[in-house]
């Protein structure tokens, strides 16, 4: 059902706003997978930078003390070590251009799973560790991409249905 938002005098800036909150969201997301990658980059061979964390860290799941498995096979850890970052990059660019967002918010939700599964949904502190990585960013910015996926799937639906009329 399309609403008529000429009858109805607020709710054409309520949509402003959540378009514009929208838009703002998928923004900023994009821009931390974009600087995300290329600090992945810069830090690559570090000693602690990405490749030894990739190749090297025990996936700790779900957390809360356990000291996790692993670390992934290198069959797994190589080709992830090297397309991650370059992943990161190409989806936060489609993410602040809006350009293929439901799929590159796929991606994205994909690769935040991945991370909560590495680093584990519960840190080793509780919910609210003291400077550690922690759940809360990964989880949330989960459902950040999955709003503007969302948002984005049903603006082209919306789209087409209207052309078909």
């Amino acid at each position: 059902m399309i609403l008529d938002t000429h009858t109805q005098p607020g709710l054409r800036s309520e949509q402003r706003l959540f378009r514009q909150s929208v838009t703002t969201m998928r923004f900023l997301l994009g821009l931390f997978f974009v600087l995300s990658g290329i600090a992945n980059y810069l830090y690559f061979n570090a000693p602690g930078g990405f490749f030894e964390t990739v190749t090297q860290l025990k996936l700790k799941l779900w957390g809360w003390g356990f000291e996790g498995i692993g670390p992934l096979p290198l069959i797994i850890a190589l080709p992830y070590a090297y397309l991650l970052p370059l992943t990161e990059m190409i989806v936060g660019v489609s993410f602040m251009i809006n350009r293929f967002v439901r799929w590159t918010g796929i991606v994205m939700m994909l690769m935040l799973f991945s991370f909560i599964i590495a680093f584990g949904l519960i840190g080793p502190d509780g919910l609210i560790p003291n400077n550690q990585g922690n759940w809360d960013k990964n989880v949330f910015m989960l459902i950040g991409a999955w709003i503007c996926a969302a948002y984005d799937h049903y603006l082209v639906t919306r789209r087409e249905k209207s052309g078909e009329l």
